[in-house]
Formats: C-alpha cells, structure tokens, sequence
C-alpha cells in the first residue's frame, strides 16, 4: 500500500514538472515576442537615403569628358571637330592643327576641380605631352539632369592647376560705361605679358596690391584678342571681364583658341586682381 502511494506521489510530481516545463517554455516565448514587436514598433528601420542629384565636379563621368575634350583640343582645335563637345548655341573661334608629333597627349588627367553650381563646373586637365611639356587646361563643363556633359566654351591654358569660372547667372555682355577704352588698353598690355613672362615681377604694374599671379613664361605665344567682355551689366570698381584670344605653340606649330576670365579692380586706374579659367 505504502508503495503505491509513493509510486502515485512521484507520478503526481512528474507530471507537476512537466507542465511547468511547458508553462515556461510558453512564457519565454511569449516575453521574447513582446520584445520583439515592443522593439520593432520602438525604433523603426531607417528610411533609405534619397539618391542625391549627380555634381558636374566631382562625377567621374564629367572627369572622363573633361580628359577627352583636352585631348581632341591639343590635337586638332578646329571648331568644326570641336563642336560635338560643345553645348547648345555654344561657339569657339578656330585654330590650327599642330604640326608636329611633339604636341601629342602622352597623359591627361583631371588635377582640380572647382563647383560652380547648377550643374557647372571648371574642370583644370594637366596634359602631359610626349616632348615632356605638361599643359593645364581648364575646361568650363555643364552636366544635364539626364547625365550628358558638355563644354561651354573654349578652355584656357593655365599656369597651374585650379580655376574658377563665372557665376551660372551671369552672361558676357559689351564693356560699357566711359571706362571701357581703358580696361581694353589694360588687357592689351597684360594678356602678352602674362603670357612670355617667367618672373611674376613682371607683371607688378600691372597687378592690384597684394595680388600674385603666375605667369605661363612662354609655353604658348599670343597670337592676338578676339575679344573682350564683360560678366554682368555693372560700372563699378570691380569687374569680370572674358578675353578670348588666339595663342600658338611655338614647339608644334598649332594655335589655340583660348578664354581667360580676369578680375579687374579699380584704384585711381585699372588692375588686375585675379586670372581665371572662364565658364560663359
């Protein structure tokens, strides 16, 4: 008798044992999933990250385009190879082929890059050219919504990497105001100058105080302006001009055409404060 009470006393507890087991396996589980849904409606996933509109400086695609318009430039300027680079209703005055091997792209490669908005930028490629010349161009470039790149007009030849271009508002217009025959007279004198000097002294009369510009001391030769226009309809002190000029090299025969963009300022006559490349 005594031993089948304590065989029914381990039966009882056994079962008791189980169904505690089950009871908290099922509270473990049921803790667990209200954490996880507590959790999930806590902090709820991050939305994606809105894809951001492509820049003209700094994308790749800009870079390439950039890299292959400075090389068709240095081999062949004509306007008419030129032209499938340019934007809509964009013109570049004409120049000549070089002559000679020597002037003939061995490397080129974007060295700096300056964001101008709007899609614009002014891309400065050096070309390393096979008679161990290295050439800066700074290509004034547009990017479409749609991913298509194009030049907005003719580069410049730089002294050294960099370049900034005009703002994507302004347009060139005739220089006006009774000030206009002596900033023509003071861009006659400084564009050759810049050009052949290899000592920036050179230039100090014709520099405002304070200002340092590298000359190209000689890597092109002028050939003659083209013309000369002004960024904005303003008469003050201050002035953006784009000079569009014509330059050769002397080592393969070829001519360029070129725009440079100069900041002019005026005390007691006229200076110049800045050399950069242009972006019309």
């Amino acid at each position: 008798m005594r031993q089948e009470v304590s065989t029914k006393v381990r039966s009882n507890n056994s079962s008791v044992r189980s169904l505690l087991r089950g009871t908290g396996r099922v509270a473990i589980w049921t803790v667990l999933g209200l954490l996880l849904i507590r959790g999930v409606l806590a902090e709820p996933a991050a939305p994606l990250p809105a894809s951001s509109k492509p820049s003209a400086a700094g994308d790749p695609v800009s870079s390439a385009f950039a890299v292959r318009f400075a090389r068709t430039y240095l081999a062949d300027p004509s306007a008419s190879v030129l032209a499938p680079f340019l934007a809509e209703g964009v013109r570049v005055g004409t120049g000549n082929p070089p002559e000679a091997e020597s002037a003939d792209v061995a490397q080129a490669e974007v060295s700096d890059v300056k964001d101008l908005g709007d899609g614009r930028a002014v891309l400065t490629v050096a070309c390393e050219l096979r008679d161990a010349r290295t050439l800066y161009l700074a290509v004034p470039i547009v990017r479409s919504e749609a991913g298509e790149v194009a030049a907005l007009g003719a580069p410049s030849i730089v002294a050294a990497p960099g370049g900034a271009g005009a703002n994507s508002n302004e347009r060139p217009q005739p220089l006006v105001g009774p000030d206009a025959g002596a900033i023509q007279a003071l861009v006659a004198k400084f564009l050759p100058e810049y050009l052949s000097a290899t000592d920036g002294g050179a230039l100090s009369y014709l520099l405002a105080p304070g200002a340092i510009i590298q000359p190209l001391g000689g890597a092109v030769h002028p050939e003659g302006i083209t013309g000369v226009t002004q960024l904005g309809s303003g008469e003050g002190a201050q002035r953006s001009v784009l000079v569009a000029a014509r330059v050769s090299d002397s080592a393969s025969g070829a001519i360029y055409p070129v725009v440079y963009r100069l900041e002019l300022v005026k005390d007691g006559r006229w200076y110049v404060d800045a050399v950069e490349g242009a972006a019309t």
